[in-house]
C-alpha cells in the first residue's frame, strides 16, 4: 500500500456546485492507484476526503453500521446526489457537441457517461431524440 501524496486527494464538502458522481469516481481510481482495494482500506480513508457539512453528516453515521464500501457509496449518493448537481443535467445532454480535439468514440462515451447520470434515461419516446442529439453534436 503506497502513501497518497495530499495532492491527489480528491476533496467533497457537499455543496451543490458539488458531482457525487464524479467525486466518488475521482475517489475509486485513487484508491485503485494506490491499492486501497478492500473495502477496510476504502472505508477508513473515505473521511479524509470529506470536508466541511459533508464531514459533519459522515460523523452523524452510527459509527461502525457500514461495512462494505457498497453500502457506504448508496448512503452518500443518497443524501447527496439529488442536492449537488454541478449543472443542470439536461443541458449536458441536449447540448452537447464534440469538443474539437474529441474523437467519435471519446464522444459517444462522453455522451453515454452524461446520460447515464440523468433522471432521463428511463423515457420510453426518448430514444429518438437522444438519438438526433448524439449525430447533431457530432463534429464533421
Amino acid at each position: 500500500m503506497k502513501a497518497i501524496p495530499l495532492q491527489n486527494i480528491p476533496t467533497f464538502h457537499g455543496l451543490t456546485s458539488e458531482d457525487p458522481d464524479a467525486f466518488l469516481f475521482e475517489f475509486d481510481v485513487l484508491c485503485w492507484g494506490y491499492d486501497y482495494t478492500t473495502d477496510p482500506k476504502k472505508l477508513k480513508l473515505f473521511p479524509f476526503m470529506l470536508k466541511g457539512a459533508a464531514l459533519r453528516w459522515f460523523m452523524r453515521l452510527c459509527g461502525g453500521t457500514i461495512n462494505d464500501w457498497d453500502k457506504m457509496k448508496t448512503i452518500f449518493l443518497k443524501k447527496y446526489q439529488g442536492y449537488c448537481k454541478s449543472r443542470e443535467l439536461k443541458d449536458e445532454i441536449f447540448q452537447m457537441v464534440a469538443r474539437s480535439s474529441e474523437t467519435l468514440e471519446e464522444y459517444v462515451e462522453h455522451f453515454q457517461y452524461n446520460l447515464h447520470r440523468s433522471p432521463y434515461t428511463n423515457i420510453p419516446l426518448l430514444d429518438n431524440v437522444l438519438k438526433t442529439t448524439l449525430i447533431k453534436g457530432m463534429k464533421d
